[in-house]
């Protein structure tokens, strides 16, 4: 039997609960040998975005997640010079993991937008996109991209941003119902998302 491998991208500015909980609902649904954080680069398609450092984000992901064995994180876009493309790092993953069934992880928002994504053909060849819906919204699947190589999980709603923590972080009010209190604490002290 193939290894199946399980690959969660996301920019994790910060991360959060609702992203804890999709995690864990996906290890259960999908059972895979092992399930990858992989806090994004530079985003290409929003190069304006101000994020936290990289290093802070891979601190969040692995403060989040403590007390998981089978979740690791890989920062590997972090370290790539210019924009971060999803099929360049499928790529990687297939050298590295041969003959591995892959399954990349992302909101419905995103796979709404996945016929603009660089070398598209190569991420739904490479990989079986795993998507969560939003509540109550049907997926649809974007023109010219096989439905065959989609798979939907019905987690329960979690009502819960980054940006919505940003926002609370900077106006100086409590965060930890959001994170949990490891993340709360890591931001607070080192003065992430505060006013400038």
């Amino acid at each position: 039997m193939a290894v199946k491998l399980a690959l969660f991208g996301g920019s994790f500015d910060p991360p959060h609960l609702g992203h804890l909980a999709f995690a864990q609902f996906a290890l259960r649904a999908l059972a895979p040998d092992r399930f990858v954080w992989l806090p994004a680069g530079r985003p290409w398609q929003k190069p304006d975005q101000v994020m936290a450092p990289g290093e802070h984000r891979v601190a969040m992901i692995e403060a989040l997640i403590r007390g998981e064995p089978r979740f690791t994180v890989d920062d590997r876009e972090l370290h790539r010079r210019g924009p971060s493309f999803t099929a360049d790092t499928l790529r990687e993953f297939r050298r590295e993991n041969p003959g591995a069934e892959l399954m990349f992880l992302i909101g419905q928002d995103q796979y709404e937008r996945l016929s603009t994504w660089y070398q598209v053909e190569t991420v739904v060849d490479l990989a079986t996109l795993v998507v969560v819906p939003r509540a109550g919204e049907p997926v649809v699947t974007p023109p010219g991209l096989p439905a065959h190589r989609l798979q939907v999980l019905g987690l329960p709603d979690t009502p819960v941003s980054s940006t919505a923590v940003r926002s609370l972080a900077a106006q100086g009010r409590d965060i930890c119902p959001m994170v949990g209190a490891e993340v709360a604490s890591y931001i607070a002290s080192h003065h992430l998302y505060e006013k400038k």
